[in-house]
């Protein structure tokens, strides 16, 4: 996983110190997006604990929606029937 999903196997740059900040950075993001992934499992069914991150993108984050002016006020119109709102509720 970290390999393919955060770039492990090929490192940015020639040099050990740029490497191992490049290292060190991309754990704690595969740390972040492990805690994440085990929220937002929880209350969407298609997504599973141990999804890739190109799964989670295409599942989580890709969807329809649409800035509408109403009211003057922007609000965002969401086109999907995923539960999104119980991620934000207490």
């Amino acid at each position: 996983m970290m390999n393919n999903d955060f770039g492990w196997s090929h490192l940015p740059c020639s040099f050990l110190k740029e490497n191992t900040v490049f290292l060190l950075l991309t754990a704690m993001a595969k740390n972040f997006y492990a805690y994440l992934i085990e929220k937002v499992a929880a209350v969407f069914e298609d997504i599973e604990p141990v999804s890739r991150v190109k799964r989670f993108i295409f599942r989580f984050i890709t969807v329809p929606a649409k800035w509408v002016k109403t009211g003057r006020q922007w609000v965002l119109n969401i086109y999907s029937d995923k539960p999104y709102k119980l991620l934000w509720s207490p």
